[in-house]
């Protein structure tokens, strides 16, 4: 999981790391640098003095705290010890520790063609500790780096409130980075189709109320007007009652159409479900399609939309009776519902989907899955 944090503590903690390692990094490589002579000033310092002891311009041996020029056997007893422990070559400068400070040693040949030493010493009581200095500069690092870090927060920061304003206002501004430009036209697209979308349901939604509904009251209206006419011929009797069904149900479908385009306004009721399934089993039965329903004792009260409910299983019926063959069955469990009937061989056109596209819509606004298992036999199964 993905913890959140802001823009100002993700790039605080980075550059800190990053600035905390770097330092440590650079007053280590500075103190090896300083300690080994990596930068060649002592060695040469070394070959200076060895160029003057050649040349006669000093008086040999040379020795005090810093210094000794010299053969071996003049060597003091301290410097004697530590060069016997070494194999220190001809022409090559040399960093060697002691218990008291470090010696850097050059070896060449003298003029007697005795090996004459150059030795440089410097006491660990003498020496200037780096890190003070180190640490200081490294302060004043920190503040450009810090400032910069702040330019950088600063012109993210304007530009985030410029996208934020840009959305709650709707307008359209201009954004320095790419990246949150990207973004703001994403999110602006996003708007634009959920607006539209918007816009078509309720434009749908306004349809199915007005213009569906305003019909059916006129034929239910001419219904009504024709069953109080006395001399009207009794065949026509069957025909007015098929009309009558017909609007009925048209209605109830259109009404259960309508909640479904706007979810928000369906109130959902704990309803037993067992009378209704009762009710669309004997309605359909009416109608050529024979459906067995087994284990009804498992089934428990559900919040529910009545309309909707009866609008999911009027397509599950209409998709038994024209795209299978048989009974459809309807098992009743704890978890859900599952309704199964053989496929008809004969159907070679499976339609466009839309019984299935409702079903997953009525289900989804109880809170419910569908899952379909294609085969021989078709399997609906709706877990709550």
């Amino acid at each position: 999981m993905i913890k959140q944090q802001s823009f100002a503590r993700y790039f605080t903690v980075r550059l800190g790391i990053f600035f905390v390692v770097f330092i440590a990094l650079w007053i280590q490589v500075a103190t090896w640098v300083y300690h080994f002579a990596w930068d060649d000033t002592t060695e040469h310092y070394l070959y200076q003095d060895l160029d003057l002891a050649l040349s006669g311009q000093l008086s040999m041996p040379v020795i005090s705290d810093e210094k000794y020029i010299g053969i071996l056997a003049n060597m003091p007893v301290e410097f004697q010890h530590i060069l016997s422990t070494h194999d220190v070559e001809f022409e090559h400068t040399f960093l060697l520790p002691s218990a008291t400070g470090d010696m850097y040693v050059l070896k060449s040949e003298g003029h007697s063609g005795e090996p004459l030493y150059v030795i440089h010493f410097f006491s660990h009581q003498d020496s200037p500790s780096l890190l003070p200095i180190f640490l200081i500069l490294s302060g004043f690092m920190l503040f450009p780096t810090g400032f910069l870090a702040w330019r950088i927060w600063r012109s993210i920061s304007l530009d985030i409130n410029v996208l934020k304003y840009s959305l709650e206002k709707d307008n359209e501004h201009t954004i320095r980075f790419v990246e949150l430009a990207e973004i703001q036209s994403s999110l602006k697209m996003a708007r634009f189709a959920q607006r539209h979308a918007q816009q078509q349901e309720r434009l749908f939604s306004s349809f199915l109320s007005h213009e569906v509904r305003t019909p059916l009251t006129r034929v239910n209206n001419s219904i009504s007007r024709l069953q109080q006419i006395d001399d009207i011929p009794l065949d026509a009797l069957d025909v007015i009652d098929e009309l009558e069904a017909g609007q009925r149900e048209l209605a109830e479908t259109a009404d259960a159409v309508l909640l479904l385009c706007q979810p928000n306004k369906a109130k959902l009721e704990c309803k037993a479900l067992f009378p209704m399934l009762s009710r669309w089993q004997k309605l359909w039965a009416q109608r050529g399609l024979e459906i067995e329903l087994l284990e009804t004792e498992q089934l428990s009260e559900q919040s529910i939309q009545p309309k909707l409910f009866l609008l999911l299983l009027t397509q599950v019926a209409k998709n038994a009776l024209q795209h299978g063959e048989g009974k459809l069955t309807v098992r009743c469990l704890k978890q859900g519902l599952e309704f199964e009937n053989k496929r008809s061989c004969m159907q070679a056109n499976s339609g466009h989907g839309l019984g299935s596209k409702i079903i997953t819509q009525v289900t989804e606004c109880f809170g419910w899955k569908a899952a379909v298992h294609r085969g021989d036999w078709y399997l609906l199964r709706v877990s709550w």
